[in-house]
């Protein structure tokens, strides 16, 4: 069922601040690097930002979508400002926007000239642990615009919170983060099943993870031993290259391969060409420039696993069970405000998979997703953002040139 905006009886016209990739009709987000395997491979993009992306876009109801980017000065041109001026409201994705090391100030002129509500969707805190510093001054001044322009600040959980009342921002909402969310269910159930069913394992890679380097390798090895494990991939170079030339998807295909391979061996992720994690690379690495492609292949997967926040959710929003690893405040944050089962990497010294798959409480996720659900649907309604949770997800509205 689609919405109007209260005040106006409209649908709205809504923009977003620095959106991840971009729209393709009936494709939804995709990377920037999408189509180009060549250009992927030379450039970083994290998909997980597009997951994100991607499922704002799907909760949020609405007529015409409009990207906001920041000229370096911020400085905006009259007919510039009155075109953002139009808009309803422009939101900003959930992403780790708290934290002390924010260039914030072209984007807060540009919102500085403008008077169109600015809303935080699901917006989260990176900090090291036992800190208590958390903004510098550019990101303080920043989100202190932010939280003038809005009802409330939708953030990731109790940290975030307390990161933005540090710097007198308490008017903040927790719901976690949009992706969970993304098909708009007030419940969702996920199937039980012991680590002895699973047949196919999604294993979320993150190859940088501070401290994690061994325990990663060990569990893609040993995982790999046990399950039809395939590896996702979020946007690591190397690992797009040896994708894309194993595929043949890329001109000088060996000379590609062998480059990225060299490469992981002088960061010592590999240990030779006879390594058999590069084995498990050329015959299990899977890349996607799309949400989509990456949601249809955790649909047919059995459970997921791994470091990756946003790969791990999106398999938890489609009903894949999936255990995560955390290894920072941030991740640490996320499973707790959504109640889902994880492995703290930390006290990790013994580690059993499955053991830890078979003690992990799905009823609880289960339970806490229905809580948060409403604490999202209150936060969209009390800024007047019309949506569509509870109904079908919003068909893809492609981006305003």
């Amino acid at each position: 069922m689609s919405q109007k905006n209260p005040s106006t009886g409209h649908k709205p016209r809504i923009g977003v601040l620095m959106p991840a990739g971009r729209v393709v009709e009936n494709l939804g987000v995709v990377t920037h690097n999408f189509g180009s395997p060549e250009k992927s491979t030379r450039h970083f993009s994290n998909i997980g930002d597009c997951f994100v992306y991607d499922s704002s876009l799907r909760i949020l109801d609405y007529a015409e979508l409009q990207p906001i980017y920041a000229p370096a000065s911020g400085d905006l041109t009259p007919a510039q400002v009155e075109d953002i001026n139009q808009l309803d409201y422009i939101f900003l994705r959930g992403s780790n926007y708290i934290h002390t090391n924010g260039q914030w100030d072209p984007i807060t002129r540009v919102l500085e000239q403008t008077k169109v509500p600015v809303i935080a969707f699901g917006i989260g805190v990176q900090t090291p642990d036992n800190s208590e510093e958390y903004v510098n001054e550019s990101t303080k001044r920043f989100l202190q615009v932010v939280s003038h322009r809005s009802t409330t600040l939708g953030v990731r959980g109790h940290l975030s919170k307390k990161a933005l009342n540090s710097i007198g921002i308490k008017n903040v909402r927790i719901f976690g983060c949009p992706t969970a969310f993304r098909h708009c269910k007030p419940k969702l159930t996920l199937p039980r099943l012991k680590s002895t069913d699973i047949k196919k394992l999604g294993f979320t890679l993150r190859r940088k993870t501070p401290r994690c380097v061994m325990f990663q390798r060990y569990l893609i090895r040993t995982l790999a031993e046990r399950y039809q494990t395939e590896l996702l991939c979020a946007g690591e170079l190397e690992e797009k290259a040896i994708f894309y030339a194993r595929c043949n998807q890329i001109a000088n295909a060996d000379e590609v391969m062998s480059k990225a391979v060299n490469q992981l061996i002088t960061e010592g992720w590999l240990y030779g060409e006879t390594d058999p994690l590069l084995q498990i690379y050329k015959s299990s690495l899977a890349v996607f420039e799309t949400v989509a492609d990456f949601e249809e292949a955790e649909r047919h997967l059995d459970a997921v696993t791994g470091f990756r926040l946003h790969g791990n959710l999106l398999a938890l929003a489609n009903e894949v069970p999936a255990l995560y690893i955390t290894y920072d405040t941030r991740t640490r944050e996320f499973v707790k405000t959504l109640g889902i089962p994880h492995v703290d990497g930390r006290y990790i010294d013994k580690f059993s998979f499955e053991e830890a798959w078979d003690q992990a409480d799905f009823g609880h996720f289960e339970e806490t997703y229905q809580m948060r659900f409403g604490e999202l649907k209150t936060f969209l309604e009390e800024n007047g953002m019309a949506h569509r949770l509870g109904t079908t997800p919003t068909p893809y509205v492609v981006e305003a040139a």
